[in-house]
């Protein structure tokens, strides 16, 4: 009867349900079915201290691979996150916000008493008192109504999109 080999990797491909300890026992159990080899290549029977460190090995491999696969999950979202920005900021380069769109929808919820923007969106808002602020940039927007501001900044309107879609 040729001695059988089960490698880590079998293990780890066992589903999750499986009681590797139980298989652990039974490899131990059975005479020349779960063997290591010495250097001169006599069987030696796995033991009970054996056993328990093939599950301990196992149940950490499966413990790293959860935990990899955790990490793998967190990059692959910010990485979305980051290239939707990014597609955005180049769509917002080729098409400016339309800031007055932006005030507009703010002004028929609340009444506005003036909107700070970046200097070179200072002209594009009519009907409101604005001040350019040197703090913000292109395409921003804190919009001051009369119970406080409103902070309409592309990047806090861009994260509360992305926010909906996470």
């Amino acid at each position: 009867m040729a001695a059988e080999f089960v490698a880590l990797a079998d293990l780890l491909r066992a589903p999750a349900a499986r009681d590797v300890a139980a298989e652990v026992h039974v490899m131990a159990a059975a005479p020349c079915a779960a063997v290591a080899h010495d250097d001169d290549g006599a069987c030696e029977p796995f033991d009970d201290a054996r056993a328990a460190g093939v599950v301990a090995a196992v149940r950490d491999a499966r413990l790293f691979r959860a935990r990899l696969a955790d990490a793998f999950d967190d990059a692959a979202a910010r990485l979305l996150r980051e290239l939707a920005a990014e597609v955005l900021a180049r769509e917002l380069r080729l098409a400016p916000c339309d800031l007055s769109e932006v005030v507009r929808r703010i002004a028929e919820r609340a009444p506005v008493v003036r909107v700070r923007v970046a200097a070179c969106d200072a002209v594009t808002l009519a009907g409101v008192p604005v001040v350019a602020d040197a703090a913000l940039g292109g395409g921003d927007a804190v919009v001051e109504l009369a119970g406080g501001a409103l902070d309409a900044r592309l990047g806090v309107r861009l994260a509360t999109v992305l926010e909906a879609f996470a």
